[in-house]
């Protein structure tokens, strides 16, 4: 007799494993063939969709009117965002050229007694030229406009210097302040190229204007912080400003020896530093005592420089802008 016929159970048992196993297998590879032809379906599809998105837009009538309504509705947006942000800033009152130089000279002795000892030794918040001489007229901009501009702009150098020196600064070392494109004039009062324009004569699509002042600071790493803060909160900071680039130098470039940390704490026989001793005939304090230092601070409490690149955005009013370029 067969094995088969004397092991009935085992065999059928066998039978119907072999059989599923099969059957499982058979499934598996109609799935794989499944998946595998929706992935080429898949990349067909989505390279259909890319070919179609780069390609250049039939010059229909249709496709032009669509574009003019999205192109409408971006400068519609634009403008409108930029008229609340311009609402938000702080706007300069009308100054004189004569009035402007006064006040260059007044708000720098208010500084300087504030930030005695911690400013450079030339120091008119970043307006030297203007201590001796006045703003002069720049292309279609007149003299008392361009003290205008310039007057705000001394607003929010001084804002910020203020805060500096304020939050605790060591000293500022370095300030200095782009200049305007209205400042940028020639010996005849006209502007200096094409793109250096007046406040006045910029092109409707132009909605900021960006000034940069630049910082040396000796501070710690606490104040660094807290100005950081400060320029970024519109709490503290009426004006719109962005932190451009930080450089920053630690005055201790390496950390104490070993031995250095050793000697301030009492070694073991090991040589690893342990608390001192406490004398148990003694009776405890009253009270709760600090704990006997049994670390020191390597790094972190150093004293450090910082450059600071600083732009103070100012958004310009969209409908003065435009009307001023209509009239060119």
């Amino acid at each position: 007799m067969s094995w088969i016929q004397d092991n009935k159970v085992p065999a059928a048992i066998l039978g119907v494993t072999g059989a599923g196993v099969l059957g499982l297998g058979a499934m598996l590879f109609n799935a794989w063939s499944a998946a595998a032809e929706a992935q080429e379906t898949f990349d067909s599809i989505n390279s259909s969709l890319a070919n179609l998105n780069s390609a250049n837009i039939a010059p229909t009538p249709e496709n032009l009117a669509a574009k003019h309504a999205m192109v409408k509705e971006y400068i519609d947006s634009a403008g409108k965002m930029a008229l609340v942000l311009y609402k938000l800033q702080p706007d300069p009152k009308p100054l004189s050229d004569t009035d402007f130089q006064a006040k260059v000279k007044a708000r720098t002795l208010e500084v300087k007694k504030l930030g005695a000892g911690r400013l450079p030794a030339e120091f008119n918040l970043t307006f030297d030229k203007y201590v001796d001489n006045l703003p002069k007229a720049s292309g279609k901009l007149t003299a008392d406009q361009v003290a205008t501009e310039l007057s705000g702009y001394l607003d929010a150098i001084e804002e910020i210097t203020t805060m500096i020196l304020k939050s605790g600064v060591g000293s500022i070392e370095l300030i200095e302040r782009s200049d305007l494109p209205a400042e940028k004039v020639d010996d005849k009062g006209s502007s200096n190229g094409q793109s250096q324009r007046g406040a006045a004569e910029v092109s409707d699509q132009e909605i900021t204007e960006r000034r940069q002042l630049r910082l040396m600071l000796r501070l710690d790493q606490g104040v660094l912080q807290t100005i950081l803060s400060k320029l970024a909160s519109p709490s503290e900071m009426p004006y719109f400003t962005v932190v451009r680039l930080l450089r920053i130098e630690n005055e201790v470039q390496v950390g104490p020896a070993r031995v250095a940390l050793a000697s301030k704490l009492e070694p073991t026989e090991l040589g690893e530093p342990v608390a001192p001793a406490v004398d148990e005939s003694k009776p405890a304090p009253k009270g709760i005592q600090p704990a006997t230092a049994d670390s020191l601070v390597v790094l972190g409490k150093e004293g450090i420089r910082a450059y600071l690149e600083i732009d103070l955005i100012k958004f310009i009013d969209h409908k003065t802008a435009a009307s001023a370029a209509g009239t060119r």
